[in-house]
């Protein structure tokens, strides 16, 4: 629908509209409803909790319980209250908690069967996430406070805004703004020391 309001997720732009229809319909069941909103927001669905979990068929795993439980629960979901994808965001990291609280360790799964990570152009990651291995920036993020990592991951690998961070994390975005100053800072004295390269440096 021309000149409609649209969301942005992870390079995706959508109608603030169609979420709606998609979403009302979703509410009485309507599986193929439920399938287009699935389709929008998978991608970087999977992309937040495997840069969390670090494990590709574990990540695929939460991805799906997470869809499942957004399914099963969207009778509560009010548009009003919050966008649709920060609500999949929280499902998806109250999962993630979960997990971790289960597991006691973690696997790494071979870099080859990572997915690629695709940064938005002129951010400040962007060398960091086109030229590095998928492998390096994983180890890399686990090095970082919890807020320091998800707002990156957030931020530069899903492509969200500082407002859309704030709301998914339930801080405020001068927070955010902390967070990513200081998690970039980490980041690159991480990179630099393992690689001799400053790769953030502007």
């Amino acid at each position: 629908m021309s000149g409609a309001p649209a969301a942005c997720l992870g390079g995706l732009m959508i109608s603030t509209v169609n979420v709606r229809n998609l979403v009302s319909r979703a509410k009485k069941r309507d599986q193929e409803a439920f399938g287009a909103l699935y389709d929008e927001y998978v991608d970087p669905i999977f992309r937040y909790v495997y840069y969390k979990v670090g494990n590709f068929a574990e990540s695929q795993d939460l991805t799906g319980q997470a869809f499942l439980k957004a399914f099963e629960n969207i009778d509560s979901f009010e548009m009003r209250d919050v966008a649709f994808s920060s609500w999949l965001y929280r499902i998806a990291h109250n999962l993630v908690v979960d997990y971790f609280r289960r597991e006691s360790k973690r696997e790494n799964v071979p870099i080859e069967e990572q997915p690629t990570a695709v940064a938005a152009e002129g951010n400040p990651v962007d060398t960091v996430i086109a030229d590095m291995e998928s492998d390096r920036l994983y180890r890399a993020l686990q090095k970082l406070t919890h807020n320091q990592r998800e707002v990156i991951v957030l931020k530069f690998i899903d492509n969200l805004s500082n407002a859309q961070v704030a709301e998914i994390m339930g801080i405020s975005v001068g927070a955010v703004k902390s967070a990513q100053k200081r998690g970039l800072l980490s980041l690159n004295k991480i990179l630099s020391d393992s690689s001799g390269t400053d790769y953030l440096e502007r």
